[in-house]
């Protein structure tokens, strides 16, 4: 069970809902970018990575972990971060700053900021009632 976020970028970056971005305003990333990326990411973080299958990428460390599913082709419009364990909020603000991209918190469908809240701490009291085999 993950708690998932869409990475997606834009010539402008500023809209205000997912829903109202035009295809033809989409930078697409390169498999290579992300890998090269969640490369650097391992180093200044001290996480562990696998990137040798460019189509799902791995960054992980003590407190989370992250599956990058890219996709099969060699570039894509977005790329879906499947996270489990605690947030990983540093790695949120490193992907924002270096590859100029947006995330979007799939639980809301709202973009994440930084400092503001998501609702990755709602998503995971229902995921540890579901763990604990507790009833929703």
């Amino acid at each position: 069970m993950s708690w998932d976020v869409l990475m997606i970028r834009t010539k402008t970056n500023n809209e205000a809902e997912l829903r109202v971005i035009a295809s033809e305003n989409i930078i697409p990333f390169k498999q290579t970018e992300i890998a090269d990326e969640i490369k650097k990411i391992s180093t200044e973080l001290g996480a562990l990575y696998d990137c040798n299958d460019l189509s799902w990428q791995d960054l992980d460390s003590d407190s989370w972990s992250i599956e990058f599913n890219v996709g099969k082709d060699t570039e894509t419009e977005c790329v879906m971060l499947h996270i489990r364990g605690g947030e990983p909020k540093e790695v949120f603000s490193i992907l924002m700053a270096n590859l100029n991209t947006r995330l979007v918190d799939c639980s809301t469908g709202e973009f994440i900021t930084p400092g503001k809240p998501t609702s990755f701490e709602r998503w995971k009291a229902y995921r540890d009632k579901i763990v604990n085999g507790q009833k929703i």
